[in-house]
């Protein structure tokens, strides 16, 4: 079962390869396009829409007709749709474009991690670790594959290229897809309880979380850093963090709900330290925590629902969170033009702050 793993993995690799594209370009596309910053944040935001939108509609289509066929769909659609920048001449038409990928992205998520929890059973956690490697290594490639590209020959070079990448994982991963077993036919469109407060809780991280994917270069170049330096960092705190996702899922198969409020806490602790002393140091140790939240929150919805409505559920706690992905680059675009950068980063710890708090509540009250 190694290889499924790993090429559902790589899918999601690419999923996040082309969904942060936009972040090391950004400086390119603005003055392209004379954007603001919160236009900029737009650019997030309109993938993020229908990609939150579309979650529970494919858990409970992957858990009634078979999640591998949505696996194979959405890779080969958000590579297309992702390609089709490179025509795009108009802002109102990179938004178009991002929306397009952002529905076919937005397949993969809620049948992958419902067939890896079905599959792996009491291992999840650590299976779900590996799956979600696919933002630091995602998020951390990108900009070695795409700004050579753009700086060479224009930034609508880089997503046709990242399209043909990701179209043959696509491939690969719909042969190795028809050695592994799932259980469909079987599904009741349903939420859990006990996932609303987790779903609260992952919406303000994942606000937080795209705020500082999207603005982190932006971020650092407003410090007086290099555009090149401030990449490498982005890079840096994106490839750290395949430590922080394996070992997110080991800690969660140990501790349970506890590991996902360290990390919260940690997570708002250190990007103060980012804001304070920006540098190699405090981008290091962010990126031990701050992708380790992913495969915690993943493993901690999966125990919170049943067989027959496993995909609804993983669908909505991402759904949720998702909706504030979709809020987050605009509102921390929003709060650096009022307000400047620095506080906006400071924001953004206050989010992750709230988060622990709501996880900290519920376990509270679960007691009594």
């Amino acid at each position: 079962m190694l290889v499924p793993l790993i090429l559902i993995t790589l899918g999601w690799i690419f999923n996040y390869a082309h969904r942060m594209a936009v972040s090391p370009l950004l400086p390119m596309i603005k003055a392209e396009f004379h954007l603001s910053n919160a236009q900029a944040g737009l650019l997030m935001t309109a993938l993020l829409l229908p990609y939150a939108l579309i979650q529970v509609p494919a858990g409970y289509l992957g858990d009634r007709f078979g999640r591998k066929r949505l696996l194979a769909l959405s890779i080969f659609g958000y590579s297309i749709s992702s390609a089709m920048l490179f025509f795009a001449s108009q802002y109102w038409e990179v938004l178009a474009f991002r929306a397009l990928y952002g529905f076919f992205s937005g397949l993969y998520y809620a049948p992958a991690t419902a067939l890896i929890a079905e599959t792996y059973g009491t291992r999840k956690g650590s299976a779900l670790g590996v799956f979600m490697l696919g933002p630091p290594v995602g998020s951390g490639i990108v900009p070695l594959l795409v700004v050579p590209v753009a700086l060479n020959l224009g930034w609508r070079y880089a997503f046709p290229i990242l399209a043909v990448m990701s179209s043959v994982v696509g491939v690969l991963l719909v042969i190795s897809l028809r050695t592994l077993e799932e259980r469909s036919g079987k599904a009741r469109l349903s939420i859990e309880v006990g996932s609303v407060n987790l779903a609260i809780a992952n919406f303000l991280a994942l606000m937080a979380f795209f705020g500082v994917l999207t603005f982190l270069v932006a971020f650092l170049t407003s410090t007086g850093m290099g555009v090149e330096t401030a990449s490498y960092l982005f890079s840096l705190l994106s490839l750290v963090g395949i430590v922080g996702s394996l070992t997110g899922g080991v800690l969660y198969d140990r501790l349970g709900r506890k590991a996902l409020e360290l990390a919260f806490l940690s997570n708002a602790l250190l990007i103060v330290l980012l804001v304070l002393k920006p540098g190699f140091i405090s981008a290091l140790a962010l990126g031990l925590t701050f992708y380790s939240v992913g495969p915690m929150v993943t493993a901690f919805t999966a125990e919170t629902a049943r067989k027959d409505n496993l995909g609804p559920v993983m669908g909505f706690v991402n759904m949720v969170g998702f909706f504030g992905a979709t809020v987050g680059p605009y509102f921390t675009g929003w709060l650096i033009d009022r307000l400047g950068y620095r506080e906006a980063f400071f924001a953004i710890a206050v989010l992750y702050a709230l988060a622990w708090g709501v996880i900290k509540g519920t376990e509270k009250v679960s007691r009594t």
